[in-house]
C-alpha cells in the first residue's frame, strides 16, 4: 500500500471511530426530552462533521504536498556513461569483425572463381583481385574473434 492509500484508510477509520463515539454519547444523553435538544444535537453533530471534513482535507493536502516535496528531492537518475576502456574494446571488436567479414568475402570470391568458366577470365587466365589469385587453394579463415 502506498502512502496515500494508507492515509485514506486511517482517515476513514478515524472518522468511523468519531462517529461511533458521537452516536454513543448522543444516545446516552438523549432522553425523551424535547425536540429542541434533538435538533440541537443534530446541528452540533453536523458542525462537528464539517470540522472533521475540513481537518481531513487539510491532512490530505499536507500529505500530498509532502509527497511532492519528497519526489522533488530525489536525485535524478544519471545515465550510465561508457568509459574509454569500453569504447576501445568495442572498436577492437568491430575491427576483428571487419577482418573476419573480409576473409569470408574473399572465400566466397574464391569459390566463385572456381565455378566461373575459363572464358570469363582475362587473357592470361588470372585475375588482379588478390582473392582470386590462388583460387585452387583452400579457403582459410582466421580463428574466431
Amino acid at each position: 500500500m502506498n502512502l496515500s492509500k494508507q492515509s485514506n484508510f486511517v482517515l476513514v477509520v478515524v472518522l468511523c471511530a468519531v462517529l461511533g463515539v458521537t452516536v454513543n454519547s448522543s444516545r446516552g444523553n438523549s432522553s425523551p426530552a424535547s425536540e429542541e435538544s434533538t435538533i440541537q444535537d443534530v446541528s452540533s453533530l453536523d458542525r462537528r462533521l464539517s470540522l472533521l471534513e475540513q481537518r481531513f482535507y487539510a491532512v490530505e493536502s499536507s500529505i500530498s504536498r509532502l509527497q511532492q516535496y519528497v519526489a522533488a528531492q530525489r536525485p535524478p537518475v544519471s545515465q550510465p556513461s561508457t568509459s574509454d576502456r569500453e569504447i576501445s574494446l568495442i572498436r577492437e571488436e568491430i575491427q576483428r569483425l571487419s577482418l573476419r567479414m573480409a576473409e569470408v568475402e574473399c572465400g566466397l570470391v574464391k569459390l566463385d572463381e572456381r565455378t566461373t568458366p575459363a572464358s570469363r577470365r582475362n587473357a592470361d587466365g588470372k585475375s588482379s583481385d588478390p582473392c582470386r589469385l590462388n583460387s585452387d587453394t583452400a579457403v582459410r579463415l582466421s580463428t574466431r574473434p
